[in-house]
């Protein structure tokens, strides 16, 4: 019996996916899952292929290109005047990012007033989302003291205009100890679905810090009875792999808490969340219990099916089996579990796919690959030895092909 679901959680039909990959040679190629054929390429500027991360790509064939831009800015920063890169499926444009930093005398202070909004890309191909943080944040002698924040959200149709609201959140004045506020006070991070958002994102208060990160509060917007409403969310989330059903399925890594040059000093963790109950579909240390060593194992990314029965994950780790590993912070040498340790560092990368049941079964497991996603409820892409390949897990049968990546990162499955 599956775990999660009751039938109110409909599932929406699933067109045909789409496959794009960056290439090295700074253009976007288009292929058919089906057997691999180029089906268009598009030119792309220089600098996007050095930051495949900051590129958004939807089943509608658009793709953004975002530059960095977070607080705290910088005056260089705001006067550079940053763009995004916008294919909106036939032609090419740019969008001016809105960024402001200006600065006032307060007494002996100094009032820094700053905005970075990023746009996001919507499923229907019609709208653009936009998120910024802006704040005031006070400083003396270029040292921060303190900062208030507030998050805000908007939609815009594609060309920028008929601005419409969306939800914002003015967080409480925070003080900066170490003068850098960003070590200590809050932003708003979205996380959006990978093919656009339609209705639904997820808003953390998180804080970057000097000796780890902090995950504040959450928050999941979503549309009801066609109006944006916010829901806070009983827990933070730490780092959103994949939702659906409208942001109701979630599944969430919960990172090592690892700083100071250390990396395993607590269990990093992979859950799946849905109405008020927590599935856990990765467990570092009853996977692998490494405890006394100084080695993470953990989830790179993980993808829901499309009937939400399974979850596909990619298992990484921070060390590999010829490296030496030294013992963890508080451990102790123990030759057993240093070679049950290399013994599971010679598979990974791995693809693992686990079922959601009350007791989550490994129904697939991939040495040596790297998820990107499914092709349908049966199948898999993936890749291995830097070529994409199609794996089912019934049959564990492979369709490979010659499309050669050079990084998972750089292949985008709609």
């Amino acid at each position: 019996m599956a775990w999660l679901f009751a039938a109110s959680l409909a599932l929406p039909v699933m067109a045909q996916n789409r496959l794009w990959v960056l290439r090295s040679t700074g253009e976007m190629a288009e292929y058919d899952p089906a057997n691999f054929a180029v089906k268009q390429t598009v030119k792309v500027p220089a600098d996007v292929a050095q930051s495949p991360a900051n590129l958004s790509v939807t089943h509608q064939g658009q793709i953004l290109f975002v530059p960095s831009v977070a607080l705290p800015l910088t005056e260089e920063e705001a006067k550079a005047g940053l763009k995004a890169w916008y294919w909106n499926g036939s032609a090419a444009s740019t969008i001016v990012l809105d960024v402001k930093w200006e600065v006032a005398t307060l007494g002996s202070n100094q009032a820094v007033n700053e905005l970075a909004a990023t746009p996001y890309l919507s499923a229907d191909g019609s709208h653009l989302y936009w998120f910024a943080n802006s704040a005031r944040r006070l400083q003396r002698e270029e040292l921060d003291l303190s900062t208030i924040t507030t998050w805000q959200g908007w939609r815009t149709n594609a060309s920028g205009g008929s601005r419409e609201e969306l939800g914002s959140a003015k967080l409480p004045e925070c003080r900066c100890p170490s003068g850098s506020c960003e070590e200590t006070c809050p932003y708003g991070v979205v996380w959006a679905p990978e093919n656009g958002i339609s209705d639904f994102f997820l808003m953390t208060q998180f804080v970057s810090g000097k000796s780890g990160s902090e995950y504040k509060a959450s928050t999941l917007y979503q549309v009801v009875a066609g109006k944006w409403t916010a829901q806070p969310l009983t827990e933070p989330l730490r780092r959103v792999l994949d939702a659906a059903t409208r942001g109701n399925i979630i599944v969430n890594a919960i990172p090592d808490t690892g700083c100071c040059g250390w990396s395993n000093q607590s269990n990093d963790q992979t859950q799946v969340l849905a109405q008020g109950k927590v599935l856990t579909v990765f467990d570092e240390q009853a996977t692998y219990k490494n405890p006394d060593y100084d080695v993470s194992f953990y989830t790179s990314n993980a993808k829901l099916s499309s009937d939400l029965g399974s979850v596909a994950m990619t298992i990484v780790a921070t060390a590999q089996a010829n490296q030496t590993i030294q013992i963890s912070d508080q451990g102790q040498a123990n030759p057993e579990e240093s070679k049950q340790i290399r013994k599971a560092l010679a598979d990974l990368p791995a693809v693992e796919v686990k079922s959601l049941e009350d007791v989550p079964r490994r129904v697939a497991f991939v040495p040596h690959a790297l998820l990107v996603g499914w092709i349908n409820e049966k199948e898999l892409l993936i890749v291995e030895d830097h070529l994409l390949a199609v794996y089912n897990v019934g049959t564990g049968a492979r369709r490979k092909s010659s499309v050669r990546v050079e990084d998972v990162a750089r292949v985008f499955l709609r």
